[in-house]
């Protein structure tokens, strides 16, 4: 296949008879498609350097958090924590002391209940209050 044959089949148009191809010009399908990758990306990346040197400012509501979350009651952790893998009913039918609670409670993070230290306080507290002996 010679050079003009080449350069007729990318560029398929009346016109196409007049390019004449010179010595060393590589005009093919695979180079034409690869400027045009490259003409595309230039054009995807330029507008991405808006040239501002000025950081961002980002709204003061979205960087300051709060101290602290709100505090959970027993009641609230009883049934968010513990309803997961035990009826409602299930305290309802044990009175225990706060030591047996504690143990308990320990048992439970121990097979997977989510408590911090924290929460764990306040729903042994909760538990031997309402549910005690």
């Amino acid at each position: 296949m010679n050079r003009k044959s080449t350069v007729n089949s990318v560029f398929d148009t009346p016109l196409a008879g007049q390019i004449k191809a010179t010595p060393g010009c590589r005009l093919n399908r695979t180079n034409v498609m690869l400027v045009l990758a490259w003409l595309v990306m230039i054009a995807v990346l330029v507008p991405c350097n808006s040239g501002s040197s000025q950081p961002t400012q980002v709204p003061e509501s979205i960087t300051t958090a709060p101290a602290e979350m709100p505090a959970l009651d027993g009641a609230t952790l009883l049934d968010t924590r513990c309803s997961a893998c035990h009826s409602a009913d299930k305290p309802k039918h044990e009175k225990e002391t706060h030591e047996q609670w504690e143990k308990i409670v320990t048992r439970m993070i121990g097979k997977g209940a989510k408590l911090n230290d924290a929460e764990k306080k306040v729903l042994v507290d909760y538990l031997a209050k309402t549910y005690g002996p």
